[in-house]
């Protein structure tokens, strides 16, 4: 019998021996029915509610490849505290044929009745969550009514106890520099200029690292600095709220109704006048309405992803950071641009157009050799003759769909029409149609048919690949192919270093390219 163990806690309140007390208890339990000590997976300081856990995602993984045989938990909470989650983890356990066992609540999947006993718990947990975010929130909303820190430490501020919470405090040292962003930002100063300022000048930002304009700019959650009505001595609370989406999983800040907000006037806490955070909210509001217009122009981006090839593939030789586009033709790197040149100090762009051409040539010329194709009719037949469908079993369909035609017709030729049998003849003609269509299809894909033409389809293959209209796809065919692309500034231009990868990924879409691809340099 082969085990695993799982444990979890949830927070930094908790200690790293509630993991070895789970354990314990677990190993007292295999050793009592004489299975072997379980492999430990596990999760410290991550809540149940996240289905993202490194520990978690690792044991289904494992079960999937079906690495052993049970899965014990302390009791089922420690799995999951979404019912849903749940529910679907242990629908994934039972199918790949791992049993689950709560060891203090008696869960075990192998009976009859754990569909109930597993989906009771699963939901038992996640009230019990829901309650205590509940309690928590009322907590939390008595502190801000009584003038106490509720969350949250903006820049500029301290943190100090009075025998009765924490409570906000000017931090001297970190005001002035508020009120060098508030200044700036006042004059016309972007905000981009503004994190590079600072950054040139060795200022820490609130995470002890460099500041980019993000941390600046005042959005409409009062996140950036220069949206936070506390610098005037009014904090918010309960402005935000984060919300999971159901099927990413990701958690993302949405706005309250105003009418929920905390508003309490706190003098003692302004750093800047009233005067100057009413023109910088000025100046805020022109620039929204400016590119608002702009997106009404078509001159914004809409919201967008990525629409170019080599989007998301490019990374500065310098920093790491990414290359975006800058301007609407020019590539260039995103840290020099929104940290400034004391962060990066690769301040080259580069032209998309040019970008395109030269990289896509260059693996144009690897991949048209020879060796490059020997790899992928290798790699061809390898996936045909795992992923072909049998001829003889789409005839079959065929023959199936005609008869039930055919049998139809009959019937109505026989004079027995009732008013299902039209419809019945119109489903039964759209499977035929559709039997048809995927007994060519079958047939075409036959490596007799296709391994003759292979050379050519690959040809034609490479020579659109920078014109396909699927982009998001192409742009993965590369990814997987060449990984990012690293550009290097050398003597006032770039050069693109690119590293080989295999051909597994680029087989499951239609741009197929070549294996081997060596390491490479190309100027640009």
């Amino acid at each position: 019998m082969r085990t695993a163990a799982y444990c979890r806690y949830s927070s930094d309140a908790q200690r790293d021996a509630s993991i070895r007390d789970q354990l314990r208890n677990i190993e007292g339990y295999c050793a009592r029915i004489g299975w072997p000590t379980p492999a430990l997976y596990q999760d410290q300081a991550i809540s149940g509610s996240r289905s993202d856990r490194p520990g978690y995602r690792a044991l289904l993984d494992a079960a999937e490849r079906r690495t052993f045989d049970v899965i014990l938990v302390d009791d089922l909470s420690r799995l999951s505290r979404d019912h849903i989650e749940s529910a679907q983890a242990i629908r994934r356990l039972k199918y790949a044929g791992v049993r689950v066992i709560g060891v203090s609540d008696g869960t075990d999947t192998a009976r009859d009745n754990y569909k109930l006993d597993t989906g009771l718990r699963g939901l038992m947990s996640e009230l019990y969550l829901d309650d205590l975010a509940k309690k928590t929130h009322r907590g939390l909303m008595g502190q801000a009514l009584d003038g106490y820190s509720a969350g949250g430490l903006p820049y500029g501020y301290k943190s100090q106890h009075d025998g009765f919470g924490f409570r906000r405090a000017v931090n001297e040292d970190q005001a002035p520099w508020v009120r060098y962003v508030y200044e700036r930002y006042a004059l016309g100063v972007s905000c981009r200029q503004i994190a590079d300022e600072l950054n040139r000048r060795g200022v820490a930002s609130p995470r002890g690292s460099t500041w980019s304009h993000s941390a600046l700019y005042p959005d409409s959650k009062g996140v950036g600095m220069l949206g936070n009505p506390i610098y005037v001595g009014r904090p918010v609370w309960n402005k935000t709220e984060w919300t999971k989406d159901p099927d990413t999983g990701k958690r993302r800040r949405i706005l309250r109704p105003r009418s929920e907000w905390i508003i309490t006037e706190a003098p003692e806490l302004a750093i800047i006048s009233e005067d100057l955070w009413q023109a910088c909210q000025d100046r805020a509001r022109e620039q929204k309405r400016d590119t608002a217009d702009k997106s009404l122009r078509g001159q914004g981006a809409g919201g967008r992803g990525p629409k170019y090839l080599f989007s998301g593939l490019l990374r500065c030789g310098v920093c790491g950071a990414a290359y975006t586009i800058q301007g609407r033709l020019d590539y260039g790197c995103s840290a020099h641009k929104n940290r400034g040149a004391s962060v990066c100090s690769n301040g080259l762009k580069i032209r998309r157009t040019t970008i395109e051409s030269i990289l896509i040539e260059a693996i144009k010329g690897k991949l048209l050799s020879d060796d490059a194709f020997l790899d992928f009719e290798r790699e061809a037949r390898a996936w045909l003759a795992t992923e072909r469908i049998d001829p003889a079993d789409a005839r079959k369909a065929l023959r199936d769909a005609t008869t039930e035609r055919d049998n139809i017709m009959r019937a109505i030729a026989a004079g027995i029409i009732t008013p299902t049998t039209k419809a019945a003849l119109n489903n039964a003609e759209e499977r035929v149609a559709a039997a048809e269509e995927n007994l060519r299809h079958v047939e075409r894909w036959q490596p007799s048919q296709l391994l003759p033409r292979a050379r050519e389809m690959y040809r034609d293959m490479l020579s659109t690949l920078q014109h396909v209209d699927d982009m998001a796809a192409a742009r993965e065919v590369l990814r997987v192919l060449i990984g990012d692309v690293r550009l290097i500034p050398e003597g006032g231009k770039l050069t693109a270093e690119m590293q080989s990868a295999g051909l597994a990924g680029a087989l499951q879409i239609s741009l197929v390219a070549g294996a081997g691809f060596e390491p490479a340099t190309f100027g640009l």
